[in-house]
C-alpha cells in the first residue's frame, strides 16, 4: 500500500493561526524536526499528522486545539482551490470544480458532494484514524472559506465527525454555528443546498479556465511523482526476494510493463535508473550505518555476485566498497 501524502499548502493556514493565537510555529516546527521560519515546499508523509497535532496541542496548552486554531485561521489561505471558486459563476459550480482537484492537497480528501433535497452533503472522506485535530480544524477552515466565498449566505446545518470522544457540544456550536454529531459513519459537512446557486461577483471565464489548466498541470506532478514514490518502494521490497524486474514492479501496480515503461518516460525517469539509484543509496547507507559484511550487502542489493556489485560500486563512487567503508568511518 502506498505511502499517503499531504501539500505543505495544507499546514500553511495552521501556521498562520498559530502566529495569530499568539502561539510560536517555529517551537512546533522544531518539534517535528522542520528547520524554523516555515514549511519547506513540496508533500510530506500524512503519518506525520500525529506528532504535528501532538506539538501544536502541546505549545498551544489546548485539549480541542483544532477547534481553537479553526477561530484563527484566515478566510483565505491563496490556495489554487479557492481562485477556482471565485472564477466560477456560481458557488456549487466552483465547489464542484474544486472537488476535482482536492487530491493536490491531500491523498486523504476523497471528498464528495450528495444534494439530498434542501441538504447538501460536503463528505470530506478522511480515514477514521486521522487525529481528530485535523478534521475539526478543517470543518472550522471549510465553513469560514465557505461564508466568505458567499458573502455571509452560506449556512452550516451540521458537522458530521467520525471519533466518538471530542469536545464539549457547546464548543462545537460555538466554533461551528451548528451542532456536530461525533461516532458518525464519515467525516462532512452537511448545509443548505440553496447555497449552492448563489452567484460569484468575481466569475470570470478566462481565469477559470486559466485556474484549471494550472490545476491540471499541478495534479499531474503530483501523479508523476506519487508513480516514481511508489516504483521505488517496490524496488526496496522486491529486491529483498533478489527480484525488482520491471514486469515484477508492473504487476505489483497491477498495469502492462509497457504501460508503466511510458508512464515513467512521460515523469523523466527511466526504470533502471531508479533500481540503479536505489542501490547505489543501499549500499552507502549498509556500508556508513552498518557492520554488515560485503557478502550480505551484495545479497542485499540485489546482485548475485560480490565481482559485479564490486564494479558497479567503483563506477558509481569512484573506489571500491572497502574503501568507500573505511574513508566514511574515519
Amino acid at each position: 500500500m502506498r505511502d499517503l501524502t499531504d501539500d505543505v499548502a495544507l499546514m500553511r493556514p495552521v501556521i498562520e493561526a498559530l502566529r495569530a493565537s499568539g502561539t510560536d510555529p517555529d517551537r512546533v516546527l522544531a518539534r517535528v524536526g522542520l528547520a524554523p521560519g516555515g514549511l519547506p515546499a513540496g508533500r510530506f508523509p500524512h503519518s506525520a499528522q500525529a506528532q504535528f497535532w501532538k506539538a501544536t496541542s502541546d505549545e498551544c496548552g489546548q485539549e480541542h486545539v483544532g477547534l481553537f486554531l479553526a477561530q484563527h485561521l484566515p478566510a483565505f489561505h491563496g490556495l489554487l482551490l479557492e481562485y477556482l471558486f471565485l472564477s466560477s459563476d456560481t458557488f456549487g459550480s466552483g465547489l464542484r470544480h474544486a472537488l476535482r482537484y482536492v487530491r493536490l492537497l491531500s491523498d486523504t480528501l476523497n471528498a464528495g458532494l450528495q444534494v439530498q433535497g434542501e441538504r447538501a452533503v460536503l463528505s470530506l472522506g478522511l480515514a477514521p484514524d486521522t487525529p481528530r485535530h485535523f478534521p475539526e480544524m478543517l470543518a472550522g477552515a471549510v465553513i469560514r472559506l465557505f461564508d466568505a466565498l458567499t458573502e455571509g449566505a452560506f449556512v452550516a446545518r451540521e458537522v458530521r465527525l467520525m471519533h466518538a470522544a471530542g469536545a464539549p457540544a457547546a464548543r462545537y456550536q460555538q466554533v461551528y454555528g451548528c451542532p456536530a454529531r461525533l461516532g458518525a459513519e464519515d467525516y462532512a459537512l452537511v448545509f443548505d443546498a440553496a447555497v449552492l446557486d448563489k452567484a460569484s461577483r468575481h466569475a470570470a471565464p478566462e481565469l477559470l479556465r486559466m485556474h484549471e489548466s494550472l490545476a491540471r498541470r499541478q495534479l499531474a506532478e503530483v501523479e508523476r511523482l506519487d508513480l516514481v514514490r511508489q516504483v521505488r518502494e517496490l524496488i526496496g521490497e522486491l529486491l529483498v526476494d533478489g527480484g525488482a524486474t520491471l514486469e515484477q514492479v508492473a504487476a505489483r501496480l497491477n498495469m502492462p510493463a509497457r504501460r508503466l515503461r511510458e508512464r515513467l518516460a512521460m515523469a523523466g525517469v527511466r526504470f533502471n535508473d531508479l533500481i540503479t539509484d536505489y542501490r547505489c543509496r543501499l549500499a552507502k547507507e549498509l556500508l556508513l550505518k552498518t557492520d554488515e559484511r560485503i557478502e550480505v550487502i551484495v545479497e542485499r542489493t540485489g546482485f548475485s555476485e560480490p565481482s559485479t556489485f564490486y564494479r558497479a560500486f567503483k563506477r558509481w563512487v569512484g573506489e571500491t566498497p572497502v574503501e568507500f567503508r573505511k574513508r566514511g568511518k574515519v
